[in-house]
């Protein structure tokens, strides 16, 4: 065993924003190369690590707090779900390099709603990955290998919490800029699977000559905050987040979009009084909806 059998150890995987994502084209091996500016979040889940004596990882959830407007939207804690959990996978793949680790029992207290675009399991995953795989002694390189064969937002969650992802997200670059830290997050609670989102994509022949951003325009030609690839296949399979989108559109804010495949949709404002303020315009609707801010700390390049 890595550490003392006494230890427990505390961690927090934050949510992830796509401020901009486009879809570049299918790759042979079947991933497409993306074009994504990525942020963290503050908001997070709450990992509670325990080594164990026995032979078999456990996993436990919980949902948020005691706010409802905290708690994992969509959290199915059933068998199926846990056995297929990446935290699980991240342990097993450690394990595999450094038996000595042993097995280990976590709890999560889920803050990030779940399928939501927010990157809730890959962060949870990639938190167990950086801390377990550092006190195990690998090396920063294969730690970035392990997750990215778990997941391709993985690796951005072992990075810089601002940063440029290009190739299926692995290819991260530290943006120089800084957006509004202000944001709120909106999801309807509609089940919207990454896979479809894609297929859908690739469906419409308009769409592929429209979405696929040649390389040669990269440089100072960025998209806009807000431009989505997948915000137009995601409205197809799911027409009622027109409505989200159509919200957010009337609260002033300086640009909003949709993160990832969705269904969340996030909003930054200037400052935390705007926030609020469009929070609370957003109260009679039965959507799920927070305040949050960019956590960008001050832009660890690891």
């Amino acid at each position: 065993m890595i550490v003392d059998s006494r230890s427990t150890i505390h961690l927090k995987a934050p949510a992830k924003i796509n401020l901009f994502l486009k879809v570049l084209g299918r790759r042979a091996d079947g991933y497409h190369d993306l074009l994504s500016l990525m942020a963290r979040l503050k908001l997070a889940d709450e990992l509670i690590l325990t080594p164990l004596g026995a032979a078999g990882d456990e996993l436990t959830f919980e949902k948020g707090g005691s706010d409802p407007q905290d708690a994992g939207l969509n959290v199915n804690l059933d068998e199926g779900f846990v056995q297929d959990n990446l935290v699980l996978k991240a342990i097993s793949a450690l394990r595999a390099e450094k038996p000595e680790l042993g097995f280990w029992r976590v709890h999560i207290n889920k803050k990030i709603p779940l399928a939501a675009g927010l990157g809730g399991g890959s962060s949870d995953a990639a938190a167990i990955i950086k801390e377990l795989g550092r006190r195990a002694g690998l090396e920063k390189p294969r730690l970035k290998t392990l997750a990215l064969n778990l997941g391709s937002d993985l690796p951005f969650f072992l990075g810089p919490p601002l940063a440029l992802a290009e190739g299926r997200g692995e290819i991260l670059s530290p943006w120089a800029g800084e957006p509004p830290r202000h944001v709120i997050l909106v999801n309807p609670g509609l089940p919207l699977a990454t896979g479809r989102v894609f297929q859908e994509l690739a469906l419409t022949k308009q769409s592929d000559e429209n979405n696929l951003w040649p390389t040669n325009r990269l440089g100072s030609n960025f998209p806009a905050l807000g431009e989505n690839d997948l915000l137009a296949p995601a409205l197809r399979l799911a027409p009622q987040l027109k409505s989200v989108s159509a919200a957010l559109a009337g609260l002033g804010g300086l640009a909003h979009g949709l993160s990832g495949s969705g269904p969340t949709f996030w909003a930054l404002f200037q400052d935390a009084a705007a926030a609020s303020r469009a929070l609370a315009s957003l109260s009679g609707q039965s959507w799920w909806s927070t305040r949050t801010e960019l956590d960008l700390g001050h832009l660890a390049r690891d």
